[in-house]
């Protein structure tokens, strides 16, 4: 049994977690209206505050924000400014003191800690300015990785992961492991890994600030690829502003609020 079988529970493990996170998921609940208009990200009224021995910090206060389907926003703001902070509200890897966030209409902030791990892996893609990858698997099984997760079968999800390493030039690379691969293959890797289960959704955080400018400029391309033919929607912090200019939006945190820049 390779590791990777040893990793991820049998499918049928996963049934009743999975049965729950697809009914209370974004796009399965029904409007009270027939065809009410729902952005695909909605944010309204964030805030969020770290309390530190007697001071308090306030990182956002009243932050509002939609994206539509196929729209990529761009995040600016100065190192500090509150990016990284954002995208984990929104990728559900923290909460917010008040507001609310909801996806497709569904507000996040009535879901368990289980639906919301589930959520993560089916609607959302990661990306990350460092890798994050498993190093004791391939570059072929961690992109599978996801998808075992959300309960494709073996030979399915390995088709599809060789098939997104091809599209970043990998083919050649899909079974070396990590520490084996150059620092800007690595980084696609985790890009790949990101689009496996097709997110709705994809955060980033400077995903191309490892890359040389040729691989970032090839990078961005699939990513404006994958957002515009499958209508994901995009938030990519970064400090690029070429990279940011050619982005639908570009807003600025700024003072723990978002504007136009």
């Amino acid at each position: 049994m390779s590791n990777i079988d040893t990793a991820i529970p049998p499918q049928d493990a996963q049934a009743d977690s999975q049965e729950s996170v697809q009914n209370n998921a974004p796009g399965n609940e029904q409007s009270k209206g027939g065809n009410a208009y729902k952005p695909l990200l909605h944010i309204d009224g964030l805030e969020k505050t770290f309390h530190q021995a007697e001071s308090t910090l306030t990182i956002f206060k009243s932050l509002s924000l939609s994206i539509e389907k196929g729209e990529m926003v761009a995040l600016v703001g100065p190192s500090g400014a509150g990016k990284s902070t954002l995208l984990q509200l929104v990728g559900l890897l923290d909460t917010p003191t008040g507001g609310s966030i909801s996806i497709d209409g569904h507000n996040v902030g009535n879901l368990s800690d289980a639906e919301r791990t589930k959520l993560r892996n089916q609607f959302i893609g990661f990306i990350y300015q460092f890798h994050h990858l498993q190093p004791e698997f391939s570059a072929l099984e961690n992109v599978m990785m996801p998808m075992l997760i959300a309960g494709t079968h073996k030979s399915e999800a390995a088709k599809a992961a060789s098939e997104l390493l091809g599209t970043l030039g990998l083919s050649a690379r899909e079974n070396h492991r990590p520490a084996r691969l150059s620092g800007g293959e690595q980084q696609r890797v985790a890009i790949a890994r990101a689009l496996a289960n097709d997110p709705r959704l994809l955060l980033a955080d400077e995903p191309t600030g490892n890359l040389d400018p040729a691989t970032s400029a090839e990078v961005f391309n699939l990513l404006v690829d994958r957002v515009r033919a499958r209508g994901i929607g995009a938030l990519i912090a970064t400090h690029n502003m070429d990279l940011a200019d050619q982005m639908d939006r570009v807003l600025e945190l700024k003072q723990g609020r978002l504007v136009v820049y």
